[in-house]
């Protein structure tokens, strides 16, 4: 019996992972480390988030990406090199991760019961399910009845090559739609991007990471941007979590809403 599980071994599972060794917790972790960003993701394309704001966590914040490569402010970081951090990371602070997947999770005397895809059942008091985003991607309803070579996700296409030379609509206005239609673009592809609104919406231009002390009172930087609202957010996760869950919901659906980073515009 296992004090913790973790299903799943991208940036959130793997940082779980690190916390709950620190404290002595008896851990597995199963699922291929960084899969989604190893797998899912085309060559040429870069992480939104600023460096500082793409750490994976350890408890005492060792690990950080900077410490892994040399990732300056208002530099875009390649996946290929976030994907490779984050091989570091489990190397460093998580236990070995098996790599078989886990198809099912069901309650048991205890805690949980975990099925792998072999068929081996592994015991649990608690599972933290760390899956990402693949297994909820979707297609719009009135694009299902299509074949796939019709119809595709963006997280379907590791090689954009296929795409040379051919016509493509690319629907949705957040950034795997943006960077996905420049780097069709930029390989001679003829794209169009298709999105629910009047026009389309990018991030600003983020401010210097060292400047006066009276603009970073004014707006302080936080993972998800500048400002007080989002540094609330970012920042004291546990102050947000006593909200009411009206308020909680209605703030994880308009906070952020679909935009491009300000690098990808030109």
């Amino acid at each position: 019996m296992y004090d913790l599980l973790v299903v799943g071994a991208g940036p959130y599972g793997l940082s779980i992972a690190s916390h709950a060794a620190a404290a002595g917790l008896r851990l597995r972790v199963f699922g291929r480390p960084m899969a989604s960003w190893r797998d899912h993701m085309p060559r040429g394309m870069f992480l939104k988030s600023e460096p500082w704001a793409s750490n994976l966590s350890d408890p005492d914040g060792r690990l950080r990406l900077e410490r892994y490569c040399a990732a300056r402010h208002g530099e875009p970081i390649p996946v290929e090199t976030f994907a490779e951090y984050g091989l570091w990371f489990a190397r460093n602070c998580v236990p070995e991760v098996d790599e078989r997947t886990v198809t099912r999770v069901s309650p048991c005397p205890g805690g949980f019961e975990a099925v792998t895809d072999d068929g081996q059942a592994v015991h649990a008091r608690t599972v933290a399910l760390a899956v990402g985003v693949i297994p909820f991607v979707e297609i719009p309803p009135a694009l299902r009845g299509l074949p796939g070579s019709l119809v595709s996700h963006s997280s379907h296409h590791h090689d954009l090559s296929r795409f040379r030379g051919r016509d493509v609509t690319v629907v949705g206005g957040g950034q795997a739609a943006l960077e996905t239609a420049a780097l069709l673009a930029e390989q001679g592809t003829r794209v169009r991007v298709l999105v629910r609104a009047d026009q389309l919406s990018w991030n600003d231009v983020p401010p210097p990471w060292e400047r006066p002390w009276w603009q970073s009172a004014r707006a302080p930087h936080s993972g998800l941007g500048c400002g007080w609202r989002n540094w609330f957010y970012a920042e004291r996760p546990g102050l947000f979590h006593r909200l009411p869950e009206p308020t909680r919901t209605r703030v994880t659906a308009t906070a952020l809403g679909p935009a491009g980073a300000w690098w990808v515009r030109d």
